[in-house]
């Protein structure tokens, strides 16, 4: 059964989902859990950057019962493309809750992350439907604030039907700069917003750019230390979530 079910998601484009969907995954996998990258964006951004053939069948045929096979990205760690046919007419008409069934038959994943796309409420929720972690991305132009805004809106309605989705939710600034002033005004901002939602951060890093730029995963393209540390943080806050999951009577939250 996998640990952990991760959607990373903010609605609006351009909030640095798709690098830290990729360097998350970068991360476990170095550290020799088994992940998979599922890429819900019609654009396929997240099996470009990880090197796959982003055009191969992935996830709109996961998502319609035909099995596709993950694509090898580097020791431990795959990925199934996003693409265009995430688009088609049956993956529009998939209910919500789909994706959630569909990833049943690769719970051999010790990691399952769902790179969610910018626009697309129906995509986002397959993920978040699927997902019991969420990582709700947004940087400091206000844009980006209203489309994580409105993401946490949507799982907190899902918690209060009792629907198929997150148990524990964090917000991530990204694309952090301190010697901007609205870069250094977002913490404080959110955390009026949102006082009990957890934060973390990622800088502004050319590692992390590199990266995506090379096609090539994080911990394959000699990292420094200090452009690991903001996604080790992240990692270490998503491994507390199982512990406290553990120590709760029947696994209850």
């Amino acid at each position: 059964m996998s640990l952990f079910k991760i959607a990373v998601c903010g609605r609006k484009g351009g909030v640095g989902k798709t690098t830290t969907a990729a360097s998350l995954a970068s991360y476990f996998a170095h550290y020799g859990l088994k992940v998979l990258v599922i890429d819900l964006d019609p654009q396929s951004n997240a099996g470009f950057v990880l090197g796959v053939d982003p055009v191969a069948p992935g996830t709109a045929e996961l998502i319609l019962e035909k099995s596709p096979t993950p694509l090898e990205a580097t020791e431990n760690l795959f990925v199934l493309p996003g693409g265009v046919s995430l688009q088609d007419r049956a993956v529009e008409l998939a209910d919500p809750e789909e994706l959630h069934f569909a990833i049943n038959a690769l719970n051999h994943f010790d990691v399952i992350i769902f790179d969610c796309p910018p626009g697309s409420d129906h995509l986002e929720r397959l993920g978040l439907a699927a997902a019991n972690i969420a990582l709700v991305c947004t940087n400091a132009h206000p844009l980006g604030i209203l489309g994580a805004e409105r993401v946490l809106g949507e799982i907190k309605r899902r918690q209060q039907r009792n629907q198929m989705g997150p148990q524990y939710c964090a917000l991530v600034s990204t694309q952090i700069n301190k010697s901007r002033v609205f870069d250094k005004q977002l913490p404080a901002q959110l955390a009026v917003k949102y006082p009990d939602l957890p934060q973390l951060s990622i800088g502004q890093n050319s590692d992390l750019a590199w990266a995506t730029a090379q096609r090539t995963p994080l911990m394959s393209n000699s990292p420094t230390k200090k452009s690991v540390e903001d996604i080790e943080g992240i990692a270490r806050w998503i491994a507390q979530q199982t512990v406290i999951k553990d120590k709760e009577p029947h696994g209850e939250t």
